[in-house]
């Protein structure tokens, strides 16, 4: 008894783990967004979603360009892909196990049940038999031969009285719907009308407004319904009568009167676009367009012309103007309204953060001894390492001084002390013997932080940038007057760009991923020795990285460390211990910088997402209006009383100050 309880715990509990998978399973959406990919990683893709396994043939070649906006379920995903496929000539044949991808010529040779599929896709290419009851099987095949793709298969069987289609799915369902409606007893006959001028979609439409009581509504819930009918065949602009010979004489009358050429002298059709460039879809159409008249006519067995229908683009209204046969213009208008769709946008947040530190200690000891009657009237040690004031320097002025007619000291000739601290002794005795010393000291920190954020809003799959700096001049060349050929002096100066810039083209990939082709570059202006130009320093970063939307990524970075030691000493004297500091001079320079760069993209998929990014960066720029005022020596209680204006006040009056 304790052994079936437990069986049975063991049976009911992988029971419900089994439904739990199969709920996930159902739930979960894909994206699926490529630009130029190549067929077979988009195959590979669409194995890792589907979980089914795929054979490629060899002659399967190409690139593609998926959209997809809205998620999409597992069977969806694969109902696209079999799409894709269509419309670069290969078909997904199901097979034992395996999915092979084969060309469209050759799928009606392989083409069988899909038994492998958890779900039968409408674009799945399979092979049915129809049964024909009361008509003539063969005399149905040049009747609906016109509705089968060039690729697909259409015979039929005499001594079974039954069709073998190839063809998509719902191409075959709507080929049974129409046996089934002509598929009547021998009495009610069938009659194909090919119209010339008119289109079928608008003549069905017409004969059931002037024929109620064979096609209207009303008839169509009777037995009639199942006696007389009329069905368009699109793709061949024909007419297939069913009924008696009453009926048939009927609509024949009235076919006959509505055929006629239109007034306009064509068909033409305005498309206003909502969020496509009418540039671009203007150019995918005209490419369909000479696909579409290639595969009517070899259906046909014509040559081929040289366009069905003319498509112009007006960029002023972004509106399409197609003109051409009823049918292609239906065609064409599905497919622009499935391309006219709203883009992604993304916005990208840099970071460049540069942190520098630098340590200065100095110190040195200078002497100077001057006897005015001895054979060696002077000595002294001169360091230049520390800068600033040098004993060559000090007795060059009292020289200076005790040669001048007033006798008075001129502070110039001595120069500029240098930073940190100076101290000067000495004593002149009676016996002409003059003595000095000079003692220089410096110990120096600093730090500096530099924060940049670039941030630009972009649309998918669209490059754009940003550049926040100077343009200044540079010198290049000069020339002076003074020789011959070059009286007229003149200077030539190139502008330079100085500054932060950001230039990003994102691409969005199924599962919220982002694709980031990145250019940033920081310049920095520094000072040349030589006083006459400039030098500019450049660090730029290029390359391609994924990030989750949202996520924030380090680009790079550069760490550097440098130190500098200086040392200049009187021999011998200098490296005694201790007191042979007092004749020698040391420096050290100590340098360190680190700079990482930072990125974060977000998508914006829709009005609300981009209006919650413009108010939260609004409201940055009110608190730091806030925190400005504080600074200027506004009270708390005076900033309670300020009052945030809409974000719509900055095109008005509205004034952060």
């Amino acid at each position: 008894m304790m052994c079936l309880r437990r069986c049975f715990s063991v049976t009911l509990m992988a029971l419900i783990m089994t439904l739990a998978a199969s709920v996930f399973a159902e739930q979960q959406t894909w994206k699926v967004n490529l630009k130029d990919a190549d067929i077979r990683a988009f195959v590979t893709q669409i194995a890792d979603i589907t979980g089914y396994s795929f054979v490629i043939d060899p002659r399967v070649k190409g690139k593609v360009t998926v959209v997809s906006n809205a998620p999409m379920s597992q069977d969806a995903v694969y109902e696209m892909f079999l799409s894709v496929l269509s419309v670069h000539g290969f078909a997904a044949i199901p097979g034992a196990g395996v999915i092979k991808i084969v060309q469209q010529n050759n799928a009606k040779q392989t083409a069988d049940n899909p038994a492998y599929l958890n779900r039968v896709p409408s674009e799945q290419i399979v092979t049915r038999v129809i049964q024909v009851k009361n008509a003539n099987a063969l005399e149905l095949v040049p009747i609906l031969r016109p509705m089968v793709a060039k690729y697909g298969h259409l015979a039929g069987v005499a001594a079974a009285n039954a069709l073998i289609v190839s063809d998509h799915v719902a191409n075959i369902k709507r080929i049974s719907r129409i046996i089934d409606e002509l598929d009547s007893p021998s009495k009610y006959e069938l009659e194909v009308v090919q119209l010339e001028e008119a289109w079928v979609g608008d003549m069905v439409e017409l004969l059931e407004e002037l024929a109620p009581s064979e096609l209207g509504k009303t008839a169509k819930a009777k037995s009639s319904a199942k006696k007389f009918s009329v069905v368009a065949d699109q793709r061949s602009n024909r007419l297939i009568l069913r009924g008696d010979e009453t009926f048939r004489t009927k609509m024949r009358v009235l076919i006959a009167k509505l055929d006629q050429p239109s007034s306009t002298g064509g068909k033409t059709k305005v498309i206003r676009l909502k969020h496509a460039d009418a540039e671009d879809i203007a150019d995918l159409v005209k490419g369909l367009i000479g696909d579409i008249a290639t595969e009517e006519s070899a259906e046909k067995g014509k040559a081929a012309p040289k366009s069905e229908a003319n498509v112009y683009a007006d960029e002023g209204l972004n509106a399409l103007v197609i003109r051409g046969e009823p049918s292609l213009l239906q065609e064409l208008e599905g497919i622009i309204d499935q391309l006219d769709v709203r883009r992604a946008q993304v916005l990208i947040e840099a970071a460049i953060v540069e942190i520098e530190e630098g340590v200065d200690d100095k110190l040195g000891v200078q002497w100077a001894l001057y006897d005015q009657g001895s054979s060696v009237p002077g000595a002294l040690t001169n360091f230049s390492n520390i800068g600033g004031l040098t004993t060559a320097g000090i007795l060059a002025a009292l020289l200076e001084k005790d040669s001048s007619d007033d006798g008075n000291f001129s502070p110039e000739a001595i120069g500029s002390p240098g930073p940190g601290i100076t101290l000067g002794v000495g004593e002149t005795r009676d016996s002409g013997v003059s003595w000095g010393a000079l003692v220089q000291a410096l110990e120096g920190d600093n730090a500096v932080n530099v924060l940049s954020t670039p941030k630009v809003i972009t649309l998918d799959n669209q490059e754009s940038s940003i550049f926040v700096g100077q343009n200044i001049p540079i010198l290049t060349g000069s020339s002076t007057s003074g020789g011959a050929g070059t009286s007229d002096p003149f200077q030539t100066i190139e502008r330079e760009d100085v500054g932060v810039e950001l230039i990003v083209t994102p691409s969005i990939s199924e599962g919220e991923l982002v694709r980031l082709e990145i250019e940033q570059s920081l310049n920095n202006l520094t000072l040349s020795s030589t006083t006459v130009d400039v030098i500019t320093t450049k660090r730029k970063i290029k390359t391609n990285v994924l990030a989750d939307d949202g996520e924030t990524i380090v680009l790079g970075g550069l760490i550097s460390d440098d130190v500098k030691t200086s040392e200049q000493k009187v021999p011998l004297l200098g490296d005694i211990p201790f007191l042979g500091a007092l004749f020698r001079s040391t420096s050290t320079e100590v340098r360190k910088s680190n700079l990482m760069i930072f990125l974060r993209p977000t998508i914006l998929r829709d009005k609300a997402d981009a209006q919650r990014v413009t108010q939260s960066k609004f409201d940055e720029l009110w608190e730091l209006n806030l925190e400005l005022k504080a600074m200027n020596g506004a009270t708390p209680e005076e900033l309670q009383r300020l009052e945030k204006p809409e974000i719509d006040g900055l095109y008005t009056e509205m004034q952060l100050r």
